[in-house]
């Protein structure tokens, strides 16, 4: 178990909210779903709880400022109607707080032990009429047919109504055997709240306070969310319907507010939704791929001055090959490929792509990204390791141009300070082709 600590100040001014620290993942393993799903579970278990409701700091008190206008700070922006409405500072108005996971499936009475009951990673402001409307409804795909809960446009987002799926939210029934879908422009968001919860509750017990927490499960199967809802909070509760949240992952990747919501809760709460920062890890813990592509161009053999490698580019001055590996989905319409260098100098490292393969020296490596060659981006590596994209890049077939399916090769060039072999001081890793499809 790791436990990530933030600085946790009472109120937090916008400037002041905690980015990702440049730390917050290092050690964990995307070798298999298993061992990412337990490295991430070490990382974010044991947050900080705070209360529901408090003369103190509160979940109020986190979720005005995580749910901020970002055009106008005196207001916030609902999850389901997207409309901006004046802070009322606590207590329960023209919105409320959203149990994204209903906290009826499993976890129902709140107390000083119930973690998920106040884990703003999961809980969103929201109208309060569509709040009582989803109830506890399922999330997953409705049709024209169900009743349709509109949205209104604010700071380009959202507006319409009378044509499915819109930018509305759509409900029908009740309870388990009902249905709430949400409008595209928050679906994502709803998804990747429900998939930290996954991960995050694991059962077991919360290693500061020795509380018992839930086994918090994602699941197609109606049966066992219908099982869930007790009315008594129980060790192990399901909701869903799991594939629907994954598809919904793909179409509304994270965005400036779902990250601004993600950095305030952590502020508070000491942990982080890794689903927002890393969204190329729900391909390898829920669907079971945990890489994307093949692997080439290894420092094995030819290499400039003898500093061949057993894995990853040619030898740096660090003893190792700098290594490049790709995860995600390699779809142009959804996109979540991220790029990942390893065992590289701390120094700067440029992303790039190519169209065609190629075989050369080129300073301390080889290079074998070639054709028309595009710069993805230039990152810095923090203990030796960088990504791209970042949360503020393009995604990598916007960035690189992909507009049809086809097959790209991508490499990393990084400064190599030390004269090592030649007098050029860089060198590149290994590279990765990636097949790209529509």
């Amino acid at each position: 178990m790791r436990l990530q600590r933030l600085l946790l100040p009472l109120f937090i001014a916008p400037s002041a909210i905690a980015q990702e620290p440049p730390d917050y993942y290092t050690g964990v393993s995307t070798s298999s779903p298993g061992v990412l799903r337990s490295d991430l579970h070490g990382v974010i278990d044991d947050h900080l709880r705070f209360p529901y409701t408090s003369s103190a700091t509160d979940t109020w008190n986190i979720l005005e400022l995580a749910d901020e206008d970002p055009a106008n700070p005196s207001n916030i922006t609902d999850l389901y109607r997207n409309q901006s409405l004046l802070k009322q500072g606590g207590g329960v108005g023209v919105y409320d707080r959203e149990h994204t996971w209903p906290n009826s499936y499993g976890y129902p009475n709140d107390g000083s032990t119930n973690y998920p009951y106040t884990d703003c990673h999961a809980l969103f402001l929201c109208d309060s009429g569509y709040n009582t409307s989803r109830s506890n409804l399922p999330y997953r795909t409705c049709s024209s047919v169900c009743t349709e809960r509109t949205t209104v446009l604010t700071n380009g987002e959202g507006g319409g109504s009378g044509i499915y799926p819109g930018n509305s939210n759509w409900r029908s029934g009740s309870s388990t055997t009902g249905t709430w879908e949400t409008w595209r422009g928050r679906r994502g968001d709803v998804a990747r709240a429900l998939l930290y919860f996954d991960v995050r509750y694991e059962g077991g017990t919360h290693g500061t306070t020795g509380v018992t927490e839930p086994n918090l499960i994602l699941t197609d199967d109606q049966a066992l969310i219908a099982a869930s809802n007790t009315g008594s909070n129980i060790l192990t509760a399901y909701m869903g319907i799991r594939s629907e949240l994954l598809q919904w992952h793909l179409e509304d990747l994270p965005d400036s507010k779902e990250r601004r919501h993600n950095d305030v809760v952590a502020s508070y709460q000491t942990n982080r939704n890794p689903f927002i920062d890393r969204p190329e890890w729900v391909e390898c813990i829920f669907v079971g791929t945990c890489s994307v592509g093949t692997g080439f161009c290894y420092g094995n053999v030819g290499c400039p001055c003898a500093n061949d490698s057993l894995a990853g580019g040619c030898l740096n001055s660090l003893g190792v090959g700098g290594v490049l590996t790709a995860m995600g989905r390699a779809s142009i319409t959804t996109d979540t490929v991220a790029l990942s260098g390893n065992q590289m100098p701390n120094s700067s490292a440029l992303y790039f792509q190519g169209t065609t393969q190629t075989s050369s020296i080129f300073g301390d490596g080889l290079r074998c990204a070639a054709g028309t060659v595009i710069r993805l981006g230039t990152k810095t590596n923090y203990a030796g390791a960088s990504r791209y994209p970042g949360p503020d890049d393009e995604s990598i077939s916007v960035r690189g141009q992909v507009l049809a399916p086809g097959t790209r090769y991508y490499q990393c060039w990084y400064r190599n300070a030390a004269t090592f072999c030649s007098a050029s001081t860089f060198n590149l890793t290994n590279a990765w082709q990636i097949d790209w499809q529509a």
